[in-house]
């Protein structure tokens, strides 16, 4: 498919490339190159205003590292609470404040410059690999890019685009060394280098480095394959390539230093995150990448949806996407051969791309983020592989046919086109906080409410917490509640457990009506006020005087519960033991403690400790008074919002009137196939024989 290029004697190969370049009017390719950067920058700017610059938790933690860079707080090497992903976006981000204000578009502009950046990066890669039209189509397909592309070319995630532009600019390098000779030490020096930036960065930089390691070292040892070496000793060919080896490996540790110095000093916590799944694991996964992630890709399918962009799209994407690419590496069976006997198609080494896609695509499904198809952010590398050989693909058949190499990358970009405007713009949804409620795309009625009241630190979620944190540059922290629970920011956890409990609560309404009986059942009284999408309980003041736990061993309690695990072990003071069935969760496994005498309780605490998986997936709380009333402290219902409440905490205190209690009884009510149901700790409130008002 490919034709064959003009021979070219051996002083020739090293410039090839540039000669090209200089003889070869640039005028035209510029022009329309500028015009496509204008383009792509539109349309990623107005996927930005279809969102109102709006961010999500996970951009804003990047956000605030920006800020704590711009306020002298150090460098941090990672994002925050992660061993990977590097803060090169946070550093560019905190560049950006400086001259912008800390504010979402200041951030979003990072990605935004790099995604533009990479339309004129693939016209320079299409060019070198192949010819100008190549890599204009190229660049016309990463500017009208399908929704995908689009929506994450303005998020500020960690480094997704910015990795693809370093491997971008990585397989340039490599494809401009091709061209020239294997001992020139410049090309293996600047590889080294910028692959290193992006393994600190992002390790999907493995993408771009397993290929252009193969490639490498292919072109390296090829002489001494073929025969055509001009070493006669083993000797002196370590002697010239074993240089270029160690530069480009010291350039490549260079580029990569924080990486290595964060984990010498702390055991290389960073390598935790290669995980691969079993042979059943990858086949699935496989499936999963042929079926959702590849559709969603090319733009076919939108991310989290399950039907097609319109009907059909699926196949008309194997036409145009796949089927191309196929006739073109078929075409090509010559040149895939030599690469056995170490034979590389200098001129043109469309191998190394399709090297590049095929490792894409492999190390995804067997990696544990292979599950991940139904958003798959971890394959946006692709896009350079994919666009580059349909862009040869255009070429090739506008060399055959103007008309119909024009018609098919028209086809090409409208199908793109409709997949991100189709039905309206293809932009992302809040995260969703409870049900199917999501985080309110304006945070200003919120923020001027508890401007208004006079409040700094609430309890929230974290989609809306750490989004609130850099909306009100920190006059507004936040400890978390709800799922999920990942701490970003230790310091903002770092509060008094009794002052915790009083913070003001940030929900949304569905949240809102779980929680507000299961803080009733807790002895709070508050304050309720609605701010746009959320509601905000506030004023939060305990009902019931804060008391001593009881003397569990003064009240010789008779314990029963399911399973054969020794059920003093949460009655026995300590939150690092347990009790638990032993069985995955199950209606009927209950937890009684019979309480001879029948003491006066006013409260009931259930703790989970460091079991929190283990929680009840469904349960409630009974008391049973020496006439054998029982009387329910806890419902399912509010069972649900006590745990709610309760995520990140070791447990809750259920508060009642004061009663004779003969029993406290736990019941679980639900199925869990997993997990069983374990207690570390049920203590029992009530006043102290002395009538003493100890705190907690």
């Amino acid at each position: 498919m490919s034709p064959s290029p003009k021979k070219r004697g051996a002083s020739d190969r090293g410039n090839s490339w540039y000669t090209e370049w200089q003889v070869t009017s640039w005028r035209p390719y510029v022009d329309i190159l500028i015009v496509l950067l204008v383009i792509g920058a539109a349309l990623r700017f107005d996927f930005m205003r279809a969102t109102d610059f709006t961010i999500d938790g996970d951009e804003a933690i990047v956000g605030l590292m920006g800020k704590h860079i711009l306020d002298g707080r150090g460098i941090p090497v990672f994002y925050y609470g992660q061993h990977y992903m590097g803060s090169l976006e946070s550093i560019m981000a905190s560049i950006s404040f400086r001259f912008l204000g800390v504010n979402p578009f200041a951030l979003q502009l990072v990605p935004l410059v790099w995604s533009v950046a990479l339309i004129a990066l693939v016209f320079l890669l299409g060019r070198t690999l192949f010819d100008s039209r190549a890599g204009l189509a190229a660049a016309a397909l990463m500017a009208m890019a399908p929704p995908a592309l689009l929506v994450w070319s303005s998020k500020a995630r960690g480094g997704f685009i910015e990795v693809v532009g370093l491997g971008a600019i990585a397989l340039w390098i490599m494809i401009a060394w091709l061209r020239s000779e294997p001992s020139r030490l410049r090309y293996p020096v600047m590889l080294g280098m910028v692959l290193g930036v992006g393994w600190w960065v992002n390790n999907q930089i493995i993408y771009f480095l397993l290929p252009i390691g193969f490639f490498a070292a292919l072109y390296i040892v090829s002489p001494m394959i073929q025969g055509t070496s001009r070493f006669t000793s083993l000797r002196g060919f370590v002697a010239e390539y074993g240089l270029i080896i160690v530069c480009g490996c010291a350039a490549f540790l260079l580029g990569s230093l924080p990486y290595w110095w964060y984990n010498i000093e702390r055991g290389f916590p960073s390598l935790g995150m290669f995980k691969s799944v079993d042979y059943e694991g990858f086949r699935e996964h496989l499936r999963g990448l042929r079926n959702v992630a590849l559709p969603m890709i090319v733009g076919a399918q939108r991310f989290w949806q399950k039907a097609p962009v319109f009907p059909y799209a699926k196949h008309v994407a194997v036409v145009l996407y796949l089927i191309p690419i196929g006739v073109l590496v078929c075409s090509r069976w010559r040149a895939v051969l030599g690469l056995l006997v170490g034979r590389i198609d200098r001129e043109r080494p469309l191998e190394l791309i399709v090297l590049f896609c095929v490792t894409c695509c492999g190390v995804f499904a067997w990696s544990s983020f292979g599950g991940l198809v139904q958003a798959p952010r971890y394959l946006l590398p692709l896009y350079v592989g994919v666009f580059l050989l349909v862009g040869c693909c255009v070429s090739f058949l506008m060399q055959r046919s103007a008309f119909f190499g024009w018609l098919y990358l028209v086809a090409l970009l409208g199908f793109q086109i409709t997949s991100s405007y189709l039905g309206g713009r293809a932009v992302s949804g809040e995260p969703i906080v409870f049900g199917n409620q999501r985080v309110a795309r304006d945070h200003g009625p919120l923020i001027k409410m508890l401007s208004h009241l006079g409040v700094s630190k609430v309890r929230t979620n974290y989609w809306i917490g750490y989004r609130l944190a850099f909306e009100t540059n920190e006059a507004v922290t936040f400890c978390q509640i709800g799922e999920p629970y990942q701490v970003r920011i230790p310091q903002y956890e770092q509060v008094d457990r009794l002052e915790r409990e009083l913070l003001p609560l940030v929900l949304v309404h569905g949240q809102a009506q779980l929680v507000k009986p299961a803080l009733t059942r807790m002895g709070y009284a508050f304050s309720e006020m609605v701010a746009g999408e959320y509601v905000v309980l506030h004023g939060l003041r305990r009902l019931f005087p804060t008391r001593e736990q009881l003397d569990l061993a003064a009240l010789q309690p008779v314990i029963r519960a399911s399973g054969s695990i020794d059920p003093q072990l949460a009655f026995d003071g300590k939150l690092e033991t347990r009790w638990g069935t032993g069985a995955p969760q199950a209606p009927g496994q209950v937890y009684e403690i019979e309480l001879p005498g029948a003491p006066v309780l006013d409260g009931v605490g259930y703790f989970f400790g460091q079991w929190w998986p283990d929680r009840p997936r469904e349960f409630k709380v009974e008391i049973e008074t020496p006439a054998g009333e029982r009387k329910v402290i806890l419902s399912p219902a509010e069972a649900k919002g006590a745990l709610e409440v309760a995520i990140g905490e070791e447990g809750f205190v259920l508060r009642f009137a004061s009663n004779p209690v003969k029993k406290v009884i736990l019941s679980q009510l639900t199925h869990d196939r997993v997990f069983d149901w374990s207690i570390a700790e049920v203590q029992l409130f009530g006043p102290t024989p002395n009538g003493a008002n100890d705190g907690m």
